[in-house]
Formats: structure tokens, C-alpha cells, sequence
């Protein structure tokens, strides 16, 4: 019996001296780590992650695209600070605006400062996972912090019935008196591992397994968990239609006040599926209703908004020289190129033919 247990006494160094040794070696590689969510609930989304805070960016086991950053004074992924009422265009959407896999020059925030001639005066407000009903909370948050004189809105695929699905620690639209009404399912108190992180720092090990292979002991419990909470009418195809379509509307009408700013100053963005035109083999179902992402190009631009289908710009960029938009087939966000043709997007959209005067950041003229 001593042998036995002297040899899983063995055994049991060998295996912590492994992991030791992984974890010394990890600590010199780019795992993705270093960003936890802020616990200011009351100031989230705009304030996002946790302040000045380093972290290391890149995706798949062999860490690929590694790019590295510290978040500014309110959560955001940026390399300078923003000041309250600045008068900035605030550039609003998910892990599209983050862009934690691109240098902050080649994003659609950074590319739009160098056209407007500072980098001061583009203020990205992006996380990843948000929807269209967090998109209006930011708004809202933007407006009482930094007064801005246009905003761009970057809408994705998933936006619309994102927003009507209740996930832990985001907003979403609940059906009330025949109409919508937004709600925040709270996040769970700080598990122990984020209180781990917050002491000693990350462990490389256990990030690279959860963030770069995408595997986490959630993973393992999945199957033993009850279903998750659905989407609103998510019983046939006709009430996805209906609640998508009212959650359009909903957006449509909050859109003005949420942001302070006249439609003429607010562009809404599109995206479109990229990897259909590389390959129709690879064109992905759309997670929104086709029927929704027409209402929301037509309605916006009955109601005066700047709407912009990347659709055909995408289109005529890559038939011109056949130059990948994103990071395919690893990862369907955009690379340099595709945030550019958003870029010259938006600025058309907002500045074009001599218009948007009254939009021009640092400036407060439409207030």
C-alpha cells in the first residue's frame, strides 16, 4: 500500500511539474487574457471593462493575430482617454467596434479619426455580445457623459434577435401590453476565479484553455443544465418575423432621443456575409429575419437616419481586387479592409457631398 501510494505521490509531482512548466512557457506566448468586465453595473456598457487595465489578444490554439492593449479611463478599448463633454462621434456596436484583433489605426473608430483629422475626436463604445437594446443604453449613457455630435451604429447579423433573447448580464426587450419594454438580467456575484484573477492576475494555463481553445468547465456542465431562456416568439417562424419586426420599431423610435441627435447626424451600418463572396459554398443562415434587416434599412431611412447596406460596398470592393475583408477562415471579423469600406461608409454617409456640418465632432451646433 506505501508503494502505491508513493507512486501517485510521484505521479502527482510529475503532473503539477507539467503544469508548472506550461504555465512558465504560456506566460512568454500571447494567450488572450487580461480583460474582465467592470462591476460598475450602474455605468455599464460605457463603462466596460475594468480601467487601465493590460491584456493580451489573439485567437485559436496557436494564437494567431496576437495583438496587445490597455483599456482607457472608461473600460473601452482605445489608446487614449475620453473627457466628458467632448462633442465626439461616438462610434456604437459589439466585438466589431471593440476589435480587439486589430491595431487601433485599422479599425472603423481609428479610420474615421484620420479622416476627420484626429484621433480624439472618435470615441469607440463596442463590447462584445451587445445588442440593439444595449446599443440604446449606451446611447442613452453617451449622451449625458459626452454631449456627442453624431453617432455611427455598427449592426450585425444576431443584433435584432439577440435583443429579444434574455442573457445573463445584458438588456434585452420583453414583450409588455402588446408592446416591448427593455429590461437587464443581472449579472451573478464575482465567481471565484474572477476574484483569483483580480488578486494574483491571470493564470495562463486555464485562459488559454477557456479563451484560445474555447473550452471552460461551463462547457462540461452544458449538457446537465436545464434549456436556457428563449428568445421572444420563439415558437414559429411568423412570431420571430413579428417580434423582430416591433423590435425594429422599437429601436427606430428610441434612436433620436437615446443619442440627442437629430437623424441626419445618426448613420446606421449593416453588415453583410462576406464569406459568400469568397465562396458561395460558404454563405452562413442569417440569424435575423431577412424580412427585419429590410424594415430597418427602409424604415431608418423613411424616418431621415444615414443607412448604409454594406452589402454592395463589400461587394465592389473585393470583385475590385479580391483583397479578404476579415480574417477568413479563422474568424469573420473584419481585417483592415473591411473596417476601411466602413470607414469611407460612414463618412460618406454623415459628411459627404459637403453635408453634416452641423455633425462635425468638437463641435456643438446641433445641440
Amino acid at each position: 500500500m506505501r508503494s502505491v501510494f508513493s507512486k501517485l505521490a510521484w505521479l502527482g509531482l510529475g503532473v503539477l511539474a507539467v503544469l508548472l512548466f506550461l504555465e512558465v512557457v504560456l506566460r512568454f506566448l500571447p494567450v488572450s487574457m487580461g480583460l474582465y468586465r467592470t462591476e460598475q453595473v450602474e455605468r455599464w456598457p460605457l463603462v466596460g471593462y475594468e480601467p487601465h487595465l493590460p491584456y493580451t489578444y489573439s485567437f485559436t490554439w496557436a494564437m494567431l493575430n496576437a495583438h496587445r492593449g490597455v483599456t482607457n479611463n472608461y473600460g473601452q478599448i482605445a489608446p487614449f482617454d475620453y473627457q466628458s463633454g467632448s462633442h465626439p462621434l461616438v462610434v456604437i456596436g459589439d466585438s466589431f467596434v471593440e476589435s480587439l484583433m486589430n491595431d487601433y489605426a485599422d479599425t472603423l473608430k481609428g479610420q474615421l479619426a484620420a479622416r476627420l483629422g484626429s484621433e480624439e475626436l472618435v470615441y469607440g463604445l463596442g463590447l462584445s455580445g451587445l445588442s440593439v437594446g444595449d446599443y440604446l443604453v449606451l446611447a442613452r449613457q453617451a449622451k449625458q457623459e459626452f454631449r456627442p455630435a453624431a453617432a455611427v451604429f455598427l449592426l450585425i447579423d444576431g443584433d435584432i434577435g439577440e435583443s429579444l433573447t434574455p442573457r445573463l448580464g445584458y438588456h434585452y426587450l420583453a414583450p409588455e401590453d402588446g408592446g416591448l419594454t427593455l429590461r437587464y438580467r443581472p449579472m451573478p456575484a464575482s465567481s471565484a476565479m474572477r476574484r483569483i484573477r483580480k488578486q494574483i492576475g491571470d493564470i495562463s494555463l486555464y485562459r488559454y484553455f477557456q479563451a484560445n481553445l474555447a473550452f471552460s468547465p461551463k462547457a462540461l456542465r452544458k449538457p446537465l443544465r436545464p434549456a436556457a431562456a428563449h428568445a421572444v416568439g420563439s415558437g414559429s417562424a411568423n412570431s420571430d418575423v413579428r417580434f423582430q419586426l416591433q423590435a425594429v420599431e422599437w429601436f427606430l423610435a428610441e434612436l433620436p432621443a437615446a443619442t440627442g441627435l437629430p437623424p441626419e447626424c445618426i448613420a446606421l451600418l449593416l453588415d453583410s456575409d462576406r464569406y459568400a463572396l469568397y465562396d458561395s459554398r460558404q454563405a452562413s443562415t442569417p440569424k435575423d429575419r431577412p424580412e427585419a434587416r429590410s424594415a430597418l434599412i427602409t424604415e431608418a431611412a423613411r424616418r431621415g437616419f444615414r443607412v448604409g447596406d454594406l452589402a454592395n460596398a463589400f461587394r465592389a470592393a473585393y470583385e475590385g481586387n479580391h483583397e479578404k475583408l476579415d480574417y477568413w477562415p479563422f474568424d469573420r471579423h473584419w481585417n483592415r479592409a473591411g473596417h476601411g469600406v466602413a470607414a469611407a461608409e460612414a463618412y460618406r454617409l454623415l459628411y459627404g457631398d459637403g453635408r453634416g456640418t452641423v455633425c462635425r465632432p468638437g463641435a456643438d451646433g446641433n445641440r
